[in-house]
C-alpha cells in the first residue's frame, strides 16, 4: 500500500475507499493479485460497517444522555412537589411520624425551644400630671419579647393583667388608676414565643392619703 496512506483509521478508511474500486478492477496493473485485493476490499467493508455502528452508538448515547437529563429534571421537580405535599399532610395529621415513616421520608429536626425572656428588674414608677403612672423596668429580652404588666390595688386580692409593654421601650403607662387610690402594686413578666419568663418582684406605689399633698407618691419593692 502507498506510503501516503493516513495513519488514522478513519482517514485511512476514506483514503482506501477512494481507491479500492480501481484496484479491484485491475489488480495486475498495480502488481497485486486478485486474492489480495478481494481480501483488502473485505477489510474495508468490515471497517466501514464497524464505523457506522460506532456512529450509531454515539448518536444513541447522546440522545439517551439528553433524554436522561430532561426526564431526570422533570422527575425531581414533580417529586419535590409531592414531598412538599406529604410534609404538609404530615404536619396537619394526628400522627406526623407515621406519615413520614409510610412515605420513607426523614422527619424534620424538631425546632430548638425558644428560650424564655429573663426576669425584669429595677422597676421604677413616675406619677404623671394627668394622674397616670409610667412603670419602667430593666430586662434583656430577645427579639419578639413583649412584657405583660399586672397590677393589684389595695382593695384587690390578686394581680390583674392591664396591658403590655414593648421590648424596645421597657415601659408601660397605666392610665386606669382609679381616683382615690392609695397604693398600687405592679409586676412585670416577659413573654416570647409562648414562653413566659420569671415574674419581677412586685413594686408598690404609694399615692399618699387624703391628707397628703397633691402628687405625693412613694415606692416600695
Amino acid at each position: 500500500m502507498g506510503t501516503n496512506m493516513p495513519g488514522d483509521n478513519h482517514d485511512a478508511l476514506e483514503w482506501l475507499e477512494g481507491r479500492i474500486a480501481g484496484w479491484v478492477a485491475d489488480p495486475a496493473a498495480i502488481g497485486l493479485t486478485s486474492a489480495v485485493v478481494i481480501d483488502l476490499a473485505a477489510d474495508i467493508a468490515d471497517t466501514r460497517s464497524s464505523f457506522t455502528g460506532v456512529e450509531q452508538i454515539r448518536g444513541d448515547s447522546k440522545a439517551a444522555t439528553t433524554a436522561f437529563h430532561l426526564n431526570g429534571d422533570d422527575m425531581r421537580t414533580n417529586a419535590s412537589g409531592a414531598i412538599a405535599t406529604i410534609k404538609s399532610f404530615a404536619v396537619n395529621s394526628a400522627d406526623p411520624p407515621a406519615v413520614y415513616l409510610a412515605a420513607g421520608i426523614t422527619p424534620p429536626d424538631p425546632r430548638t425551644p425558644v428560650a424564655p425572656p429573663e426576669q425584669p428588674s429595677g422597676l421604677k414608677a413616675t406619677l404623671n400630671g394627668d394622674g397616670s403612672v409610667t412603670v419602667s423596668w430593666d430586662a434583656r429580652g430577645p427579639t419578639g419579647t413583649v412584657y405583660n404588666v399586672s397590677r393589684k390595688l389595695a382593695t384587690e386580692a390578686v394581680f390583674t393583667f392591664i396591658g403590655q409593654g414593648a421590648a424596645q421601650d421597657k415601659q408601660f403607662i397605666d392610665a386606669t388608676v382609679p381616683a382615690g387610690t392609695i397604693t398600687a402594686a405592679y409586676i412585670i413578666q416577659g413573654v416570647r414565643g409562648g414562653n413566659l419568663g420569671l415574674m419581677s418582684n412586685a413594686m408598690t406605689v404609694f399615692f399618699g392619703t387624703a391628707d397628703a399633698g397633691a402628687g405625693e407618691m412613694g415606692l416600695a419593692a
